[in-house]
């Protein structure tokens, strides 16, 4: 895959920050409480706005965050103070669960089920507020509260019996099985919108939405134009030359398709040798899908498995919904679970879905413990000996070390960041994750004053074609569930969030280049600059629509993700040469430390999350 050096590796993960950035020499041990970084509450030119509400502070991951993380694994901590400072008193708990994401509230659900609440969890996550990718952006627009997904966001309601973790989740929080979503007034003209951010890309259901494609002179047109709509007619309004659209029309409908339901032996080639060799589809096919399989496998079709490349393309009449807020409803529902009376407003789906916080419940004495803006820098076996039965774990907080203990302990966070935390990682564990690569994704949420231009495509939809320079690929403005407590206007001339999703890959490099060169790109451009990037690509798209980025946004928020996709590569699912795959191995764990990342079943979505976290509760339970 390309790994390189474990030094070039090191440098290379943090991007365009340099390590005497993030160290400012690290020659002598960090001390108990060492100078504070950051004020996890400020703004800054890396983070930018952040919107309103609870998770303000928490859009994507923040400087404040991005830098202790990388303290972590450049090595400030490798050394450090006395589990026992003078004076201070070591907490003591049955289970210490490191990520308060969908993995690890599953895991404390189903631990403290498993238990019956008698013992002892505390949760510890280096955000100020949990729920991993699955957290919302807020906005305040001329009077009109919005919500919209940070990261993780669709589903599929399940039946009311399902026997499934979401299926309990569903019965258990009250969220109903049908929705209503914002109306559309009957005297304007029809559209078709989207109710997520994933099904009017290609592939998905974007011929149940009314999309627009944007195509310039560099995609053979004779000059810019849009037209909405392009499989209506099978192309004829492209700019694309006859032989390709055959082949795109060919990959749409599935003819030519070989191994479909041949899983293993998709698993050995690679996405692209499979389109262009395999099935004989043109290099405009691969060109024209590629930046979805960048956005959501992370790289370009040259580097990821043809198993994972064949799920981007679906065909189904079903569309998926998404929350107001993305996926955060399901962590919020999961941590109201946990700790009584986090929500004062209360516990109905409605007010779930909306309701604010109170922080100071998280951290309050109980079964369930939410600790934030706690960076976990060490977790070790007692004496690096597995049998001791105790784990010690030290975390950084507000600019000091503070010291745990537990009789065991869930990593329910990335691989990334666990082969660093994890002090007595056995040597097959490290092999394991020596396989994994990651590639990072942005996803910006822009608030609109209005949307008429859009109005004026026939869309609720953009597509453009990926020449390397654009930021991201397509944006769309979903039509929202809605509740007593949520419901804003759906109209051309009122506000709406745009929500853009950006795969940052370089064809032609490794799995693991390519994951480290769009981290360095998404670390070393600052939030003006990705700012003036959006609305200067806005305003050369759409001015001809009557859009104005002075006049019609109100504000943009970055949701920068440095790890947010594991990079499937052929052999990721299966192994190759007769080799176990990594994430086999990985789950094992080993002595007292379960693992449970999401991203061992492939992609990181709430089914991997719900999946391993209740598989690791399980194995802690059972050693107790």
């Amino acid at each position: 895959m390309g790994n390189g050096s474990s030094e070039d590796r090191r440098l290379g993960i943090g991007g365009g920050t340099t390590r005497r950035d993030f160290l400012n020499g690290r020659s002598r041990a960090v001390s108990a409480c060492p100078v504070a970084g950051h004020d996890p509450g400020g703004i800054d030119d890396f983070s930018g706005f952040g919107g309103v509400g609870d998770y303000a502070h928490a859009n994507g991951n923040t400087l404040p965050v991005l830098t202790a993380a990388h303290r972590v694994r450049d090595g400030l901590y490798d050394t450090l103070p006395p589990a026992r400072p003078p004076g201070e008193n070591i907490e003591s708990y049955d289970l210490v669960i490191v990520g308060s994401g969908l993995t690890g509230l599953m895991a404390a659900k189903e631990y403290r089920a498993l238990t019956g609440g008698t013992r002892r969890c505390l949760i510890l996550d280096n955000h100020p507020i949990f729920g991993g990718e699955a957290r919302q952006n807020e906005f305040m627009v001329e009077g009109t509260r919005l919500l919209g997904p940070q990261g993780s966001n669709d589903f599929l309601a399940p039946k009311p019996d399902a026997d499934t973790p979401i299926g309990a989740l569903f019965r258990e929080c009250g969220i109903p099985y049908d929705f209503s979503v914002q109306s559309w007034d009957a005297s304007l003209k029809k559209l078709r919108f989207s109710f997520d951010n994933y099904s009017n890309m290609d592939g998905f259901n974007e011929k149940q939405v009314d999309v627009a494609y944007r195509f310039e002179t560099t995609d053979g047109a004779a000059r810019p134009f849009w037209t909405e709509n392009i499989w209506r007619d099978d192309l004829a309004r492209t700019p694309f030359t006859p032989e390709s659209r055959q082949s795109l029309l060919r990959w749409r409908r599935g003819e030519g398709a070989v191994h479909a339901d041949d899983p293993r032996a998709l698993d050995q080639v690679d996405y692209r040798t499979y389109l262009e060799k395999m099935c004989g589809y043109r290099p405009e096919v691969t060109a024209f899908h590629q930046p979805v399989v960048g956005l959501l496998g992370g790289v370009s079709a040259d580097a990821i498995s043809a198993r994972y490349g064949m799920h981007l393309v679906a065909h189904s009449d079903r569309m998926t919904y998404s929350f107001p807020g993305g996926n955060a409803l399901l962590g919020r529902c999961l941590a109201a679970q946990l700790i009584p009376g986090l929500f004062p407003g209360g516990a109905s789906f409605s007010a779930m879905q909306w309701g604010r916080i109170d922080p100071t419940r998280l951290d309050a004495e109980g079964p369930v413990r939410i600790r934030q803006n706690a960076t976990v820098v060490s977790v070790r076996h007692r004496g690096n000996d597995p049998a001791s039965g105790i784990v010690d774990i030290a975390y950084a907080r507000a600019g000091c070390i503070r010291h745990v203990r537990a009789r065991a302990v869930i990593m329910a966070t990335g691989g990334w960041i666990t082969k660093h935390v994890v002090r007595d990682l056995p040597p097959e564990l490290h092999a394991a994750y020596d396989q994994f690569s990651y590639a990072p994704a942005l996803v910006a949420n822009v608030a609109l004053k209005n949307w008429r231009f859009l109005y004026r495509l026939n869309a609720t939809a953009a597509r453009w074609m990926d020449n390397g320079t654009m930021f991201g690929f397509c944006a769309n403005i979903r039509q929202s569930i809605v509740t007593p407590d949520y419901n804003p206007p759906l109209h051309p001339d009122r506000p709406a969030i745009l929500t853009f999703y950006m795969g940052l890959y370089t064809p032609g490099l490794s799995a693991w280049e390519q994951g480290a060169r769009g981290r360095m790109r998404l670390l070393s451009t600052s939030y003006a600059e990705y700012e003036r990037s959006i609305r200067s690509q806005m305003a050369a798209m759409f001015a001809e629509a009557g859009f104005d980025p002075a006049r019609d946004i109100d504000g943009i928020i970055l949701n920068r993700w440095g790890h947010a996709r594991v990079i499937q590569t052929p052999g990721f699912y299966y192994g190759r040469d007769g080799q176990p795959p990594g994430r086999e191995i990985v789950a094992k764990g080993f002595g007292r430390i379960a693992i449970a990342h999401a991203e061992l079943n492939g992609a990181q979505n709430y089914t991997g999350a719900f999946q391993h976290g209740i598989r690791a509760a399980r194995e802690v339970a059972s050693w107790q």
